[in-house]
């Protein structure tokens, strides 16, 4: 369980990282593009495309396997404040298995929908040319599986922490 722990907590970090590139780079790309519409009058191509077809997804659905590794993601628990004992450690385990049920649905179509688009040879059109999106819509099912293990991985320390108690 160890080894799973690590290699998980490993492969989280390095989504995460992932993520912060493609941030920066993002930052990077639509500097250049407003130096280069000011400056030259000619900004760079594709510019929007590239931001939203591949910067934006990593930088948002990266860092998901992390969130769900660490529990950290935003939580509000107006009407489960009031809880104690035994139904709030149970409401716990009902809301985590719910989250694993996203987490596995969500994986799977957007495998289905990265499998139509790379079939499909999805492109988008920017001026003087044409940019290959399909390979960005592979992004969804990696974070999404990676949520999923991690999500598991939390929901097994959960009941084991509940069984030997």
């Amino acid at each position: 369980m160890q080894k799973i722990d690590s290699l998980l907590d490993w492969w989280s970090r390095v989504l995460v990282t992932f993520a912060v590139c493609a941030g920066v780079l993002m930052m990077l790309h639509v500097s250049l593009d407003v130096f280069f519409r000011t400056v030259v009058n000619d900004p760079l191509p594709g510019t929007n495309e590239t931001v939203a077809a591949y910067y934006m997804i990593l930088a948002t659905f990266m860092p998901l396997a992390y969130l769900g590794l660490t529990d950290t993601n935003i939580s509000v628990d107006i009407f489960t404040q009031s809880l104690r004992g035994s139904p709030k450690k149970w409401l716990e385990v009902v809301i985590q298995l719910i989250c694993i049920i996203y987490a596995a649905v969500f994986t799977w179509q957007s495998w289905i929908s990265a499998m139509r688009r790379m079939a499909r040879n999805e492109v988008l059109e920017i001026p003087h040319g044409f940019l290959t999106a399909w390979p960005s819509r592979f992004i969804l099912p990696v974070a999404g599986a990676s949520f999923f293990l991690c999500l598991v991985l939390r929901f097994v320390k959960t009941l084991r922490a509940k069984v030997e108690r």
